[in-house]
């Protein structure tokens, strides 16, 4: 099974795309919203990661005590997860899912250290990781290719 992220904007609340998830023999597919931090070069923790095609690992995601998926073999990089997530501050270098997009307010911004700042979110993330994980359900080895729609090149240099 291949899933593809298509990152679709790039802004100061962070990184947005599409994640479509293929459903089996149905030929179909689902797509979920997703949130990412920026792109900061792929640092550990703070950046969403270089575009490329990588293996997802199904896991545990030890700090909340449930399965999900691990993006694996990216350089530099360990323990990045799909899980549920609204906006960058949630996120700390993983992938977020939602159903839709929106504007949340936060308590305090990671990255000006403002406090009760509205920011663009996914929204209805715990309902999206739950079809996530649905469509995922006799999967535990899958790709992810990762990519920046066009005209979206990463800042600093990333790959395209």
């Amino acid at each position: 099974m291949n899933l593809t992220l298509t990152r679709t904007s790039s802004e100061p609340d962070g990184t947005f795309g599409a994640l479509a998830i293929p459903l089996g023999q149905s030929g179909g597919t689902t797509t979920l919203c997703t949130v990412e931090d920026d792109w900061l070069d792929n640092r550990p923790g703070v950046s969403c990661i270089p575009a490329g095609t990588y293996r997802l690992h199904r896991t545990v995601f030890h700090k909340h005590n449930y399965e999900t998926f691990e993006v694996c073999d990216v350089p530099g990089r360990s323990r990045i997860l799909i899980h549920p997530a609204n906006t960058e501050n949630d996120v700390e270098g993983c992938i977020g899912v939602g159903l839709r997009f929106g504007r949340l307010l936060v308590p305090r911004d990671e990255d000006t250290g403002q406090l009760n700042v509205e920011k663009k979110a996914v929204v209805a993330s715990q309902d999206a990781f739950r079809r996530f994980m649905a469509a995922m359900t006799d999967v535990d080895n899958a790709t992810l290719t990762v990519k920046w729609a066009p005209g979206l090149p990463p800042a600093k240099g990333g790959v395209a």
